[in-house]
């Protein structure tokens, strides 16, 4: 990718309206399947709106990881967009935030195993954010990615308040998954991903804590009972899938299987998939690195 600094591809990421979502086109898919599927085909081939895309992402993740806070995601946005670089303590508190899944930046290593995985979580959140939501409900509880790539549990978990349902919830637990071959056969990571939903879905549930939450009472009855729920395979409970892959990968055909690596969770709406497309899943990765990384 063309060296577009984090200014520059923040006065574009400002034009375009400040969100991936700004940034894609959304297709529905499998509308004759038991598990309907999302094609969000991100980023043009402009090297601009890539770059946007990058910061915005970038800019997100560090805003989470610090709080927003003046001393340490203030300072290191300024620094970033003025292409300085943090010494001293400064330097030390904002590299406390960036190292868990960037340190690998300073090395200037080509590999990292998890950072396209970990990119492919933030679109699947930023994009869950902002993409146009189902009228019929509303999103009460959107949890971001994890800390750092190996942290256990589930990827991404999203609380849904329904009017007029039994409950009054729903939500659906979701893995993502990153595919970066060039053909379009995405089928094993994505029976990956259900295969793992369907053997650890308890678990991951079992191990979210609402404590320190500062939730409504009947939310917090909800997301209290959502291991329960999993296992007893209510209505409220939903699994999702989501795949980063390459544009050069996106299949024609997605998730028509998904129903035999799944099998607990039959009732409609069950299950739902979302493939993301970007060209050069691996570099749009190694970008967001650099502009997390260029004040340190």
């Amino acid at each position: 990718m063309a060296d577009v600094s984090p200014a520059q591809a923040l006065a574009r990421a400002t034009a375009v309206g400040g969100r991936v979502a700004d940034l894609v086109r959304q297709e529905s898919r499998g509308e004759d399947q038991t598990c309907r599927w999302e094609l969000v085909v991100t980023l043009s081939s402009s090297l601009e709106d890539r770059a946007a895309a990058g910061w915005i992402i970038a800019d997100e993740i560090m805003k989470e990881r610090t709080g927003g806070r003046p001393r340490s995601y203030g300072k290191w946005r300024k620094a970033t967009l003025n292409g300085l670089k943090l010494t001293g303590k400064d330097h030390i508190l904002v590299k406390a935030f960036a190292e868990p899944v960037f340190a690998a930046a300073a090395a200037k290593k080509k590999g990292n195993h998890g950072l396209a995985g970990y990119v492919g979580e933030w679109l699947w959140y930023l994009l869950t954010r902002d993409l146009p939501k189902d009228p019929a409900r509303t999103v009460e509880i959107l949890g971001p990615p994890k800390a750092a790539v190996n942290d256990g549990g589930g990827d991404g978990l999203i609380v849904y308040r329904e009017d007029g349902t039994a409950r009054g919830f729903s939500f659906r637990l979701w893995e993502m998954k990153k595919y970066t071959g060039e053909t379009d056969q995405p089928d094993g990571a994505i029976r990956r991903g259900w295969t793992q939903l369907s053997t650890k879905g308890a678990t991951y549930l079992g191990m979210l804590s609402w404590g320190d939450k500062m939730l409504a009472d009947d939310t917090r009855e909800f997301v209290g009972s959502l291991a329960e729920q999993w296992v007893d395979e209510e209505e409220t409970a939903g699994g999702g899938v989501s795949v980063a892959l390459n544009a050069t990968a996106i299949p024609t055909k997605a998730f028509h299987l998904s129903h035999q690596h799944f099998t607990t969770h039959q009732h409609p709406g069950a299950l739902q998939g979302l493939v993301v497309a970007i060209d050069d899943l691996e570099g749009f990765a190694h970008q967001v690195r650099k502009y997390v990384w260029t004040a340190l």
